[in-house]
């Protein structure tokens, strides 16, 4: 591989911050998992050593013990060849067995060893003429014996001891000591188990960090392409998206939901710039218009007889600007918590009608057919007067605003025993389902081509939904692209 190639490949691997993190944590596991396995071994070995050595100096003191029984041992050693054979025995035992065999008299001295035989004087025995076994190691081996690890001097440091008393016709006639140094028995072998493990835990130290490493790599290769895809997204760069051709199921999901984030993030993104560019428009627009009308007069470009009617353009201007700020202003109460419900029972057919009054003059100069206030009759509604007069005036709104002319606009409100249900239906060119499918999102507007609510900048459809949404209840379009075009809203009865 070419240096500047591994090099690049090494800074991937230190920038991916992911997989340090997985593989430093799999492997110390599994570091951890072999540190306490060896520990476990160690101390199942030790156990086993000690278990195994009690039983063989028991079994070999037990041989030794009988056999003093058998030739009716007397401290007082003559020279009976039985106990010279007996002597024999014991040394064999000793040096097969490669631990220190002694016999001792009831008060602790030593008698015979497995060295040097018949201890008469201190002289016979460097190592056991002159030893005496302490009372307290004594009373213990001839009130039944022990088997015990003895850290004190009295036998040298780091000694496994088995005591056995010698009884002979009922009376205790000495003790047999076996005595075994822990750390010529037990360190070795433990030593040696280590030894022997080390190499097995070695290769497979070497396995677990390989296999770790292609695991956490497997696994966090897609999330690391995931988080460059979500880096893109943060500056905006929606036009990125994550592969979902991955193995795993899981990852696929997770990239399809992020994809899907950005496809509604980038709708997001689309739909706030054409509002930034409407309202800025529709800003421009009025006050350029406005501002020039003014001047107009103040400089007297306009003649007085028509100051009149151009201050009637700017009034309409002013009052389509505070339309908008109030449009927006209440987007934002409403989004932000600070508008509460407050509801009540009245009639909403009586709304309905009220609602209408203010587009009288329009609906005479379209020729437009109002229909299904003959078949109602009062309809009670629990529901935010003043809120719902919003979502009421809008859709009335856009009914007049797209009706064509002798066109016929059609109110329904009945009350089931859950709820009510108004709707609101004008013939016209209608929408087609995609757009009814988005129709009610935030700065989404219709097809501009089929002049839909050519001055508006998306909003009013959305708090329509919004305010319907606060009192528990639901909205819905629906229509034929051509023929017509229907909203229906229900509220809960509580």
């Amino acid at each position: 591989m070419p240096q500047p190639a591994r090099k690049k490949r090494r800074k991937s691997l230190r920038k991916s911050s992911l997989l340090r993190h997985y593989f430093t944590t799999t492997a110390a596991i599994v570091l951890a998992a072999m540190v306490l396995f060896g520990s476990a071994m160690i101390i199942l070995t030790a156990s086993q050593w000690w278990n195994d050595k009690t039983d063989a100096l028991t079994r070999n003191a037990d041989v030794i013990v009988n056999r003093l029984r058998e030739i009716n041992f007397d401290k007082n050693f003559d020279d009976d060849p039985e106990l010279d054979a007996f002597i024999d025995v014991m040394m064999t035992v000793t040096n097969t067995a490669k631990s220190d065999f002694f016999l001792t008299d009831p008060d602790g001295h030593v008698l015979i060893c497995g060295d040097s035989g018949r201890i008469r004087s201190p002289e016979d025995c460097e190592e056991h003429g002159s030893f005496v076994v302490p009372p307290k190691y004594m009373d213990r081996a001839i009130d039944g014996g022990f088997a015990d690890y003895v850290t004190g001097d009295e036998f040298g440091r780091g000694k496994f001891v088995v005591a056995m008393p010698v009884e002979i016709k009922g009376t205790t006639r000495g003790v047999l000591f076996a005595v075994e140094d822990v750390f010529d028995g037990l360190v070795p072998h433990v030593i040696s188990i280590i030894q022997t493990s080390f190499y097995f835990f070695l290769v497979a130290l070497i396995v677990s960090f390989i296999g770790t490493y292609v695991f956490t790599r497997n696994v966090t290769r897609p999330l690391d392409e995931m988080q460059e895809v979500t880096k893109h997204f943060a500056k905006g760069e929606f036009d990125h998206r994550a592969k979902e051709d991955y193995r795993q199921a899981y990852l696929n999901e997770f990239s399809s939901a992020l994809n899907q984030m950005a496809n509604d993030l980038a709708v997001e993104e689309d739909a706030q710039r054409s509002f930034i560019a409407n309202v800025s428009h529709e800003l421009k627009t009025p006050m350029t218009t406005i501002g020039g009308f003014i001047d107009g007069i103040l400089d007297g470009t306009i003649p007085p007889d028509r100051e009149r009617d151009y201050l009637t353009v700017v009034s309409k201007e002013v009052r389509r600007l505070s339309r908008m700020v109030v449009s927006m202003l209440n987007l934002s109460k409403i989004e932000s918590g600070e508008v509460s419900l407050s509801p009540e029972n009245y009639d909403v057919v009586a709304q309905l009608f009220e609602t209408l009054l203010p587009f009288e003059r329009i609906i005479e100069e379209k020729r437009i057919v109002i229909a299904g206030f003959e078949d109602m009759d009062s309809v009670t509604i629990h529901a935010d007067r003043d809120l719902l007069q919003q979502v009421i005036y809008n859709l009335v709104d856009n009914a007049v605003k797209f009706t064509p002319e002798d066109g016929t606009i059609t109110f329904f409100a009945n009350r089931t025993e859950d709820a009510t249900v108004v709707t609101i239906r004008n013939t016209g060119s209608g929408v087609s389902q995609e757009e009814l499918s988005r129709i009610f999102e935030r700065f989404y507007k219709v097809d501009k081509s089929r002049s839909f609510d050519v001055k508006g900048v998306g909003l009013g459809l959305y708090i329509v939904k919004t305010i319907v949404k606060m009192h528990g209840g639901e909205i819905h379009a629906s229509g034929k692209e051509g023929e017509y075009i229907e909203f229906s809203f229900r509220i809960p009865k509580d």
